[in-house]
Formats: structure tokens, C-alpha cells, sequence
């Protein structure tokens, strides 16, 4: 494994906190600051839907709460591309919190480093929990894992 340079590592660190910012504030033009615009998103088993597609889907008015994202670590597999793994957690409208991962493919582009692919997967999460329980499926394979 690679660690990217300071000046690459902070910019991408910037791009991650982006996505947060532009998708809980429904802010779809800032969505283009953080993706390629043919960008994927999807599950810890596969593409779920492009990201271009978030506006028109708005998830079946299911609501979001605040994405909170943390510890990121970097692989840089190539010059130009980079893993990056981040916990993140919610917290939700009844004082409970949910967490999980993301697992982003981060490539360079002529705009700075854009996320090409995203994949999220819930954490461990009891029967009793309030979204249903989950089992989390992204791991340290799956993050060196380009693709």
C-alpha cells in the first residue's frame, strides 16, 4: 500500500467532506465539485445507480439525516487513482445513531480528484435497530480493490 503525498491526501480529504455537504443539503450542482459526471454509487456487492440519477430518484422521499464522516484512510493505487475508506455515522430524528462505511474510487481529473465510484455499507446493526438490522460487508480487500 501506498500513502498519497500531503497535498494530494488533503485535497482528497476536502472531496470526501464535499459529498457529505452537497447530499445532505440536496445541493445537485455542488454534487459536481465531489463526481465524475459519469460517477457510480452502489451497495458492497454492486452499482446501485449513477450519480446524475440522485436529483430525479430523491430516494422515494425517504429522509436523510445528517452524514457525518470520519477516519479516512488513502491507498494510492496508481498516479491517478486513489481508495479512500471512511466510517461515517448519522444521527437520526429519535436520538439514535447509525453508522457504516464508504469506499470511494478517487481519480484525477483537469477539475482536481473526483470520486468515480462509491460504495456504501451499513455497519453492524442489532434486530432492534430502528432502520433494520445489517451485517457490514466492506472490508480491507474490498478497499484495496480497484473497480
Amino acid at each position: 500500500m501506498r500513502t498519497p503525498d500531503a497535498a494530494t491526501a488533503t485535497q482528497i480529504y476536502d472531496l470526501v467532506a464535499r459529498h457529505a455537504h452537497a447530499f445532505d443539503n440536496r445541493s445537485w450542482p455542488a454534487m459536481a465539485l465531489a463526481y465524475e459526471p459519469d460517477a457510480r454509487i452502489g451497495g458492497p456487492t454492486g452499482d446501485t445507480g449513477a450519480v446524475s440519477d440522485l436529483p430525479a430518484t430523491e430516494h422515494n422521499g425517504q429522509v436523510f439525516f445528517s452524514h457525518h464522516t470520519t477516519d479516512t484512510v488513502l491507498h494510492q493505487v496508481d498516479e491517478n487513482t486513489v481508495r479512500a475508506w471512511s466510517k461515517y455515522f448519522v444521527v437520526r430524528g429519535d436520538g439514535t445513531a447509525g453508522s457504516g462505511d464508504f469506499q470511494d474510487t478517487v481519480v484525477r481529473t483537469a477539475d482536481g480528484w473526483r470520486i468515480t465510484q462509491r460504495r456504501g455499507s451499513r455497519g453492524n446493526r442489532p434486530d432492534t435497530d430502528p432502520d433494520g438490522p445489517s451485517t457490514r460487508e466492506l472490508d480491507a480487500a474490498s478497499w484495496r480493490a480497484v473497480g
